[in-house]
């Protein structure tokens, strides 16, 4: 199963902050174990903020302030043509910020590949204060289950999270390039679709 670039997008408010993203997308399998746990806090905590934003279980692999969007899409199907899809090992539960609780995969040798290869492609469009996240070898991965939650629910998702996580395998099948504010709702997608597939991960 191959990666390739098709651009879809998706209209929101125009803001002025905007951002681009390389993210993973996940097969509909995984994402019924993203969501289940994701439904696990919401029933308990009453908040949802991936759903009420309408963004889907990612794993941002790149970020940059400005691109050449049609240089930039012409790169990534040559990067991404030859790459296959892959399986990632869910291990652990981590935190961001008190806020975000997310799910930590093995950072294997698909990523550290994939990664190497994406800063080595893009490296002209990554600004200095953006370098060290996303380096190789200082990537922490990670699939977001709940974010935007205050100090006592956080107290509350760890223990729901901690009480139904169990490590599984899950697989990469889609590339995204991903035109979006981060804190607000997103202005559009340029999605990557798998070579044969005519569904997109926002089905």
């Amino acid at each position: 199963m191959k990666f390739k670039v098709e651009a879809l997008t998706w209209k929101r408010n125009i803001l002025k902050n905007k951002m681009f993203h390389l993210a993973l997308y996940f097969d509909e399998k995984t994402n019924q174990k993203f969501s289940f746990l994701n439904k696990k806090v919401e029933k308990e905590l009453h908040q949802n903020y991936l759903e009420n934003h309408h963004i889907p279980f990612h794993l941002t692999i790149a970020t940059y302030k400005e691109i050449e969007e049609k240089k930039f899409i012409e790169q990534a199907n040559q990067l991404f043509e030859k790459e296959s899809s892959q399986e990632l090992y869910f291990v652990s539960l981590g935190c961001f910020q008190k806020s975000t609780f997310y799910l930590l995969p093995v950072y294997n040798e698909f990523l550290n590949q994939l990664i190497l290869k994406i800063y080595q492609t893009f490296d002209e469009y990554v600004s200095i204060s953006q370098k060290n996240r996303y380096l190789p070898y200082h990537f922490v991965p990670h699939v977001s289950i709940s974010r935007k939650l205050n100090e006592q629910q956080t107290n509350q998702a760890f223990k729901i999270l901690n009480h139904y996580f169990e490590p599984f395998y899950g697989k990469v099948i889609q590339v995204a390039l991903v035109k979006t504010n981060p804190y607000q709702e997103n202005v559009s997608f340029f999605i990557m679709k798998t070579r044969g597939r005519d569904e997109n991960v926002f089905k």
